[in-house]
């Protein structure tokens, strides 16, 4: 796949049986990223601990958008995958999708449409946490993370 191919970029996230919390508190579920129309990362399905990636995303998001760093690499918590992403020039984002340390798929993004719609998921999660009464450390960084979006 070319690198110079704008894709969209959604990050996904199922209230479905998933959606868990564990006994320690951490908040469970499923969630992948969708590039385009038909291409999923880790998988379709995948599960992880969604508020602290998501709370890592924004931060990273936030980071490299705002200019304060040149790049940035999110992991997920279970399983071998990470994302790098770097913003090269002004609006754009270059995305790379890794499993053990190697690219699996590249793409660039828009910066708007990735923290507009980072902020819209960051907002749905902490209100399925909210109707259930969870909150912690990550939902926390959640809601500050998406005032500074």
């Amino acid at each position: 796949m070319n690198a110079h191919t704008w894709m969209d970029v959604f990050l996904v996230i199922e209230d479905d049986k998933f959606f868990a919390r564990s006994k320690n508190g951490t908040i469970w579920g499923t969630i992948y990223f969708q590039i385009g129309d038909n291409q999923f990362f880790p998988g379709k399905g995948w599960t992880d601990m969604v508020a602290p990636f998501v709370a890592a995303w924004l931060e990273a998001l936030v980071r490299v958008t705002h200019g304060t760093a040149v790049n940035q690499r999110v992991h997920f918590f279970d399983g071998p995958f990470a994302v790098d992403f770097s913003a090269p020039q002004k609006g754009q984002v270059n995305l790379s999708f890794l499993h053990n340390e190697e690219s699996k798929l590249s793409t660039v993004a828009e910066v708007q449409q990735l923290r507009a719609h980072a902020a819209s998921v960051g907002q749905e999660l902490l209100s399925a946490c909210q109707r259930r009464g969870w909150s912690d450390r990550d939902t926390a960084a959640i809601a500050g993370l998406i005032q500074r979006m």
